[in-house]
């Protein structure tokens, strides 16, 4: 669909933190508070473009995700099973030299052992790469080149949960580990269903005073503990598709960090340690775009380019970027 200049701020604000409040994004939009929820109920509840979400750093948790790429023998894959793994918490579907792309959240090798054996019971596999994240290159993003406008950002003393203010997914220095208690738990099961659920529903639901709520939930914003109160868009919707570029590079240049930081195309990269020793994620609206995309990218590269596997994304079945079985 086509969007005006102000659905283009709503949903870049949307995306960079879901949780500014209605009345602060109306300021920013020199509109009303009915006019956002109007056009949040438009565009959200009603076309779907995206889905409220938000990402946590689980590796503060001592988790190290995975991917693993698979090409089957045969296509005809059982979904449901593999979303009872609870490790897996994305599935994509993909054309391309590999059928499925699988994030898996293990705390160590043995884990990631026993994961590949359920999956091999489930998938008739022909082929497996493992890649296992190392850091990042750039950081999560969710505005898209449709979005991508200059819009005031909210700003509140206040409320803490604004600490989470810009466009690329927060990080926190301070990596030293957390534990999760009972109350933890129970708060962060449902910011996972409802990410912009009020304090007083959180009250309701898990019998704890809103205070004590809003503190747990400042400090996880504050700590960087959540990353994003954000958007998950439907990139079809928007006219985009998604390809994951997949390279063994002998380094990772100054320039092509610059260049994937300033291009709205790409929305991660980061470095990997495996069968693939960097991935980039890019959007684009048709064949053409990616490949001008694509050459300049292969340009920056120049002689450090050892392989490259290109990878399009055909459906998301299941993403949940949060270590379920913490939660039990």
């Amino acid at each position: 669909m086509d969007l005006n200049l102000r659905q283009k701020k709503l949903l870049e604000l949307l995306s960079i933190n879901c949780r500014f409040t209605n009345k602060d994004i109306a300021k920013s939009l020199h509109c009303s508070e009915d006019a956002v929820e109007y056009q949040i109920k438009k565009l959200i509840d009603e076309e779907k473009l995206a889905s409220f979400s938000v990402q946590f750093d689980y590796s503060l948790l001592g988790y190290t995700h995975y991917h693993l790429l698979i090409r089957v023998k045969d296509l005809d894959i059982k979904y449901e099973s593999l979303f009872k793994i609870k490790e897996i918490i994305s599935v994509n579907s993909s054309y391309g030299k590999y059928d499925l792309q699988l994030i898996a959240l293990v705390k160590n090798k043995d884990e990631l052992e026993r994961v590949t054996t359920e999956i091999r019971k489930i998938i008739d596999i022909q082929d497996l790469s493992i890649a296992e994240f190392y850091s990042y290159i750039k950081r999560f993003t969710n505005i898209l080149p449709p979005i991508n406008v200059e819009v005031k950002i909210p700003t509140n003393r206040k409320n803490k949960i604004y600490v989470l203010n810009t466009k690329e997914y927060s990080f926190s220095e301070d990596r030293s580990p957390l534990k999760l208690d009972k109350i933890d738990k129970k708060i962060i099961s449902l910011i996972l269903k409802n990410s912009r659920i009020k304090f007083s529903e959180l009250s309701e639901k898990t019998g704890i005073n809103q205070e004590t709520l809003r503190y747990r939930v400042h400090g996880y914003a504050q700590r960087k503990f959540i990353m994003n109160f954000g958007l998950l868009h439907d990139f079809q919707k928007y006219g985009l598709y998604t390809t994951q570029l997949l390279v063994n590079l002998k380094e990772t240049s100054k320039e092509l960090k610059e260049f994937l930081h300033k291009n709205s195309h790409v929305f991660y990269s980061a470095r990997l340690i495996g069968a693939y020793n960097a991935v980039i994620y890019i959007v684009s609206k048709d064949p053409l775009e990616l490949g001008e995309i694509l050459k300049e990218i292969r340009r920056i590269i120049g002689d450090n380019l050892l392989s490259m596997d290109l990878i399009h994304l055909e459906k998301i079945h299941k993403y949940i970027q949060f270590p379920i079985q913490e939660l039990e």
